[in-house]
């Protein structure tokens, strides 16, 4: 249940931050914002905390959110929605293999934009960016961000957004392949807050 409730803690985190940037047009936790981003390029490792850094701090913002959005907080329903949207398009995009070869070609594409003193730079936010849209984006239910519409209408914004959705996905991925499924999120919901409170008070 530790890997599971980690995989779901970076979906959580995804979904957080995602909102956060349609609202607010920043991200407050830098730290947790960048592994979710540098997660999209870790595929072969031994443990699952190695996607995230190897230090469950990094994922603070995830478990947080896990805690409350799956308590029903109301101030986080939204976030929730979100999640449980992500959790739903993983499942539609994994039917799809000309979608799944899109997205490792995107990601692979982007890491070659990469400068050594600026890993995420405007073009690897456009390159990244632009592989959600020609993909996740085109499946339903699509994710319909509430936030203020003077940063939705910032591209350099929007790019983030779709980036951390894209990250959201690769969690998603890390959920399925972990063993988690729709059901336990009905009833496993209590073992899993609990496991994400025991995580984060390990930090």
């Amino acid at each position: 249940m530790q890997s599971r409730t980690i995989a779901l803690a970076g979906v959580c985190q995804a979904a957080f931050f995602a909102n956060e940037l349609a609202s607010t047009g920043k991200v407050r936790d830098q730290n947790g914002y960048e592994t979710l981003l540098n997660s999209l390029y870790i595929f072969d490792c031994d443990d699952i905390s190695e996607v995230y850094g190897n230090d469950m701090y990094n994922l603070n913002t995830g478990l947080k959110t896990l805690t409350y959005a799956f308590n029903r907080d109301n101030d986080y329903i939204t976030v929730l929605k979100y999640t449980l949207t992500l959790l739903t398009l993983e499942r539609k995009l994994n039917k799809i293999p000309d979608y799944l070869d899109k997205i490792q070609k995107g990601i692979t594409d982007s890491k070659m934009l990469q400068a050594h003193n600026e890993k995420f730079s405007p073009a690897v936010y456009t390159k990244l960016a632009n592989t959600y849209s020609s993909t996740v984006s085109l499946l339903q239910p699509r994710i319909i961000l509430s936030g203020k519409p003077e940063h939705l209408k910032q591209s350099h914004i929007t790019e983030k957004i779709r980036t951390v959705l894209l990250a959201g996905i690769r969690s998603s991925v890390l959920w399925s392949q972990m063993g988690g499924t729709q059901w336990q999120l009905l009833f496993k919901r209590k073992l899993l807050v609990e496991t994400a409170e025991l995580l984060k008070r390990a930090n």
